[in-house]
């Protein structure tokens, strides 16, 4: 896509934007201009992106013959939501320092939270058939149908967490590269160190506390309770809940609050 083309729908988004002032329209308009406009030119990009969270669980099913399937499916579904959340933040910094399109925003009746929420949400797109997938292979391998409302709220806490950690990170970042470089180190920190692939089991009992300060462990303690599976007797549903609506609302205020969304 040429820097003249999004700029130009950019602004095209912001004419309707002044006219209709709903934040929930305008999110919904920015994730159409870059959502869905970007695969109707690069459709490929879907696939490319909807491939990527089954890297771990081919691996973890071929080497364990199928007998670690479980945790391999509750490892890639979290470690998706993370990497859908946190890319929130590499793209908003290519379209800040790249095409300069955050500027129109700026200058727009856009308020910081909206834009996040419509860039949010396109990555939710492209993230879509991997999800759809993911949460299938939860439900075939031992979730109920009177589980879903668990499994849809902790899909979203964590999206939602990551997606507001992401545009936080990307606004303190002046050049892409340092927010790829972030943003990759932040996804190690929270998808692949904490108990989300592996059992809380093998964490000493030294290091828990520092394995349940983070919320993807609390979001694999859930998918693996909601597919049947025993977990520690320390933890409980409400207290895993807790700490992914309070990871949601203190990562929120952040953004809000500290987030550089205007340059001096």
């Amino acid at each position: 896509m040429c820097l003249y083309t999004l700029q130009e729908e950019a602004l095209e988004m912001t004419r309707i934007a002044v006219t209709s002032m709903l934040p929930v329209r305008q999110a919904f308009l920015i994730a159409y201009m870059t959502g869905v406009l970007w695969l109707r030119r690069n459709p490929m990009s879907l696939v490319f992106t909807a491939i990527s969270p089954f890297s771990l669980l081919f691996v973890l099913f071929v080497i364990s013959g199928g007998g670690y399937v479980v945790p391999a499916v509750v490892g890639s579904l979290v470690m998706a939501l993370v990497g859908y959340g946190l890319a929130l933040g590499q793209d908003i910094s290519f379209y800040k320092t790249e095409y300069k399109v955050q500027d129109v925003f700026v200058a727009s009746p856009v308020s910081p939270l909206t834009y996040m929420m419509g860039l949010a949400l396109s990555e939710l797109l492209f993230g879509l058939p991997a999800l759809i997938v993911l949460t299938s292979l939860v439900m075939l391998f031992g979730a109920s149908v009177f589980s879903i409302p668990l499994l849809i709220a902790t899909i979203l806490l964590i999206w939602g967490s990551m997606s507001a950690m992401g545009f936080f990170l990307s606004s303190r970042m002046l050049h892409m590269r340092n927010a790829t470089q972030v943003i990759s180190f932040v996804n190690v920190i929270l998808a692949i160190l904490p108990p989300v692939f592996y059992s809380i089991d093998r964490v000493p009992d030294i290091l828990r506390p520092l394995a349940y300060a983070m919320p993807t462990t609390h979001a694999s303690l859930i998918l693996q309770h909601i597919m049947g599976k025993g977990t520690p007797g320390e933890w409980s549903l409400g207290f895993g809940f807790a700490v992914l609506i309070a990871y949601l609302i203190g990562f929120v205020a952040l953004a809000k609050t500290k987030a550089i969304w205007r340059e001096n």
